[in-house]
């Protein structure tokens, strides 16, 4: 999420257009577990440390960043290690496509970056104002998010449901907001449980929708209660305006397994939040204040980041902290991989770090995305040599002996 103007100029406010019903999604019969859960079962506990991996908003200057990130984190080794991935908006995108690795059309060593490049904006502009689109989309109730999510499926998904989620990738924590209580909603099989629809039956595409659907601009989803009584509707939007960075839903996810059995005692190997930031440079003019949104997601990433650890000076200067879960003796080793770390004096600074937010991105721009992520990485792994950071494996990270799992 973001609140830049190049999004509504174009066919944001298109899309818009005048506000709709909100959609939904068809019911199933049955429901099943997925591969989207909040639980640190055994599996996840399996080789003894906790990897989490979260995925900033930021529509495709943080998908671009997002998956080279992943990519460098693949040559590193380190990715097929994760055990969670947590993304919001823009990040959902490279996050749900190697949740899905392997199916159907789904390569994350093949074409990876070119696919989630892709000029969606352009292509969803096309076909709204294509002659049948515009009868339908513009003069019936028919709604325009429905479009948005046909362009992800054809261009990215595949048609996949929360059923088809690679059980041999890590588990898909995917961050919406509800519009009616405006707390945090995270699409897992533990969300859906009161709702009338399963899980499983969910398309992936509708939600990455759901978490990218700015809030004026977009229509929300409502997923409707099976106990309204007891537990009511959810009207889901973008993440953003709960935690745009992805962190909060792994902190939670750590919390919750403290509270039943000691980090230490689960992970004795130790326990690792990767952080993927493409929050942007931004300032205010005299003429161009920041708007309200802006100085709010600014406020959340700043509290955000000091829950793990990083105080508001050093959050775009430093790499690496550590933080302890729940006050205990539980401590997690956080890694922040951010744009705005790169030096605004720089030309790969100065050019990544103020790309705007919106989903087509010009290939120079996505080029010094990819740029910005081997040189951050790299600058990570430097760290590591020189330093006694975090757990034995993350050191390990630094003279390249991690083990895939």
């Amino acid at each position: 999420m973001n609140t830049l103007p190049a999004i509504a100029a174009s066919f944001f406010l298109g899309l818009a257009g005048c506000v709709s019903t909100a959609p939904t999604f068809p019911a199933a019969a049955a429901s099943s577990p997925t591969h989207a859960n909040q639980a640190l079962d055994q599996e996840v506990r399996r080789d003894g440390r906790f990897i989490g991996l979260a995925i900033s908003g930021g529509g495709s200057r943080a998908a671009v960043f997002g998956g080279a990130v992943l990519r460098e984190l693949q040559r590193l080794g380190l990715l097929p290690q994760v055990d969670v991935l947590s993304a919001v908006s823009g990040g959902a995108l490279p996050a749900a496509y190697y949740a899905l690795d392997g199916f159907r059309t789904v390569d994350f060593s093949n074409g990876f970056l070119e696919r989630i490049g892709q000029d969606f904006q352009g292509e969803m502009r096309s076909r709204l104002i294509s002659p049948g689109n515009l009868l339908k989309y513009w003069f019936t109730d028919a709604a325009k998010s429905d479009l948005v999510v046909q362009v992800l499926d054809d261009r990215l998904f595949d048609g996949a449901t929360y059923a088809d989620l690679n059980p041999a990738r890590p588990k898909l924590l995917l961050n919406a907001t509800d519009a009616l209580t405006g707390d945090p909603f995270v699409i897992s099989d533990e969300s859906f449980a009161t709702l009338s629809s399963p899980l499983s039956s969910l398309t992936v595409a509708r939600a990455a929708y759901m978490s990218a659907a700015y809030p004026g601009v977009f229509d929300p989803v409502l997923l409707s209660s099976s106990a309204p009584a007891s537990h009511p509707d959810i009207l889901a939007y973008d993440g953003g305006p709960a935690d745009n960075l992805g962190i909060k839903t792994l902190v939670n996810v750590l919390e919750k397994a403290d509270q039943r059995v000691a980090l230490t005692e689960q992970f004795p190997k130790g326990c690792l939040i990767v952080a993927i930031d493409a929050t942007p440079r931004l300032a205010g003019e005299k003429d161009h204040p920041l708007s309200a949104s802006t100085v709010l997601l600014k406020s959340h990433r700043r509290e955000v980041l000091e829950r793990v650890g990083m105080m508001e000076d050093q959050q775009d200067r430093v790499m690496f902290s550590t933080f302890t879960v729940n006050g205990s003796q539980s401590a997690c080793a956080f890694w922040h991989l951010a744009l705005r770390q790169l030096p605004d004096d720089d030309p790969l600074g100065a050019k990544a770090a103020r790309i705007k937010t919106n989903f087509g991105l010009e290939q120079a721009d996505q080029d010094a995305l990819i740029h910005a992520a081997h040189r951050l990485t790299e600058q990570g792994i430097a760290a590591l040599r020189d330093e006694t950071i975090g757990p034995a494996f993350l050191r390990d990270l630094g003279h390249s002996t991690v083990l895939a799992r």
